[in-house]
């Protein structure tokens, strides 16, 4: 089986996105994505390149595909697509960090950032969950508190599961960072045991001080028959792609 997470950027290189996951969609199985637009949201702007209707857009790019949006403010979120070949028994949001967690934080609008949540899509007939995740930003993707209580709530999903999981997505932290090695001590970090140097590119202006914020981590019983970051700039993050099997 094969997954591709990407951080979409709000669909802001669309064109390129485009033409990225009609090519990608020929063989993989599963796609996760962060950033995703579905309607007017806050703060909308006119001058964006955002594509507010992302989700329908991805809707139509991958046809042979079922898509599921979770909401982590009205009209932000994220999303995962499944290949309508692929069961599903069902998916599940969960809070991760709540507005009350979050208010304090804010981006350099001045607006605090969106509450935190996991989408967790449950493969049926596999006893396999895939957990599509985007965590808080700012503070140099270094450890703080908000970080902390993120990573405890994300181990206590993972931890609360017998099925084999895999979690994926942008969390905004260093490799450097006690989060970091918090999942890895339970989870195989495929960003780290394949040497990448960075999951950013050259769209992201703080790309040379801060190049990690992606991730897929994959709990031990899952075969990793190859694991990529690929290089197609289709966003400010770079795509991971997964083809792995299970050994349970």
């Amino acid at each position: 089986m094969k997954l591709v997470s990407l951080n979409a950027w709000c669909g802001i290189k669309f064109g390129l996105l485009k033409e990225f996951l009609k090519y990608q969609s020929k063989d993989v199985d599963i796609f996760c994505f962060q950033e995703i637009r579905n309607g007017k949201y806050l703060n909308q702007t006119e001058d964006t390149d955002e594509r507010i209707n992302l989700f329908e857009d991805l809707k139509d790019i991958l046809p042979g595909f079922v898509g599921y949006f979770t909401e982590m403010a009205p009209g932000i979120g994220m999303a995962s697509f499944v290949r309508n070949n692929i069961e599903i028994e069902r998916v599940e949001s969960g809070q991760i960090l709540t507005a009350q967690e979050t208010k304090h934080l804010t981006m350099s609008n001045g607006n605090s950032y969106y509450p935190r949540v996991i989408q967790s899509v449950y493969l049926k007939n596999c006893d396999l969950i895939i957990h599509n995740f985007h965590g808080i930003p700012g503070n140099s993707k270094k450890d703080t508190p908000e970080r902390e209580l993120q990573t405890d709530r994300l181990l206590k999903i993972i931890n609360s599961c017998a099925e084999s999981q895999i979690l994926v997505g942008d969390f905004n932290l260093d490799m450097n960072t006690e989060a970091v090695l918090k999942l890895e001590n339970q989870l195989q970090n495929l960003v780290k045991d394949g040497k990448f140097k960075t999951t950013r590119n050259s769209n992201y202006d703080k790309f040379s001080i801060s190049p990690f914020a992606d991730y897929i981590f994959a709990s031990k019983d899952i075969k990793i028959n190859q694991f990529q970051v690929l290089p197609d700039e289709v966003s400010d993050h770079l795509a991971l792609l997964l083809d792995f099997r299970q050994t349970k």
